[in-house]
């Protein structure tokens, strides 16, 4: 598989194709159909769409300063949809606007708040709000529901297949302004997410161009040439040969006439 890509991911360095046999343009896109039905189920937790506000799943002016609540960036890469697990901590800016710090999980925080303990998480968010000038005297907490529970709704890999045809693309995002505001991708999306359509996915994407690491509880998963060979396969699933429109010359030959003797004038 050849890449023509304006950037660099992390699975272009997995393999070293020196005899491609099918060619990946990568350009970003984007879709403004929803196909969230496809992977959802019960024990999961994905983000609320507002087709007026677009992706949303709290009200932060509800919430206290420094306290910790839980989401989730939804990302695909083929065949698999996986959930990316992040901390949001509360705090009201010098505008008296409500904000949050984000913390994108590690595997060794899930495990432990899987295991009842948020005191790592706590920590690691003071830490954070440390670095706020008018912050530095609230203290981190987590709400007292049941962590070990709730934390694996925003912790999930499922596959499906058939959000990628729809999409078209081996990978994608959920579109989050969070994650694009101000990078590469930003000016483009901007214009496609105008008006009256609202962007949902992002596709065709780089990585390594967003905001944050949305990879970090999976990199272990994905860092794998099996990465690197199911997009190749999903680009040969979707690759269609070219429908040739035969002259006229081929036409008469296929039913069997000759040109010289067939058609010779009396």
């Amino acid at each position: 598989m050849k890449i023509c890509s304006k950037y660099k991911d992390f699975y272009d360095y997995l393999v070293q194709d020196h005899d491609a046999d099918i060619i990946y343009v990568r350009n970003v896109g984007v879709s403004y159909d929803m196909y969230d039905e496809l992977f959802d189920n019960p024990n999961i937790h994905i983000p609320y769409y507002n087709s007026y506000y677009g992706y949303y799943s709290h009200n932060p002016r509800n919430e206290k300063d420094g306290n910790i609540t839980f989401d989730n960036f939804i990302f695909g890469v083929y065949p698999y949809v996986y959930s990316q697990p992040v901390a949001r901590v509360k705090y009201t800016s010098v505008t008296d606007y409500p904000d949050h710090i984000y913390i994108i999980l590690s595997k060794q925080i899930v495990d432990a708040l899987s295991n009842g303990n948020p005191n790592l998480l706590i920590d690691i968010a003071n830490k954070e709000v440390s670095k706020v000038p008018h912050f530095k005297d609230v203290k981190c907490f987590v709400d007292s529901r049941d962590c070990s529970e709730y934390i694996r709704r925003f912790t999930w890999k499922v596959e499906c297949k058939d959000i990628f045809d729809k999409l078209k693309s081996p990978v994608w995002t959920k579109f989050d302004p969070i994650l694009y505001d101000g990078g590469a991708y930003w000016n483009y999306l901007c214009d496609k997410d105008a008006g009256k359509k609202r962007v949902r996915y992002v596709t065709n994407l780089c990585f390594s161009k967003l905001n944050m690491n949305i990879l970090k509880y999976w990199y272990d998963d994905l860092n794998d040439l099996n990465t690197y060979i199911n997009i190749e396969n999903f680009l040969w699933s979707i690759k269609q040969e070219p429908i040739s429109t035969p002259d006229n010359k081929t036409k008469i030959l296929s039913h069997g006439f000759d040109l010289k003797t067939s058609f010779k004038k009396i």
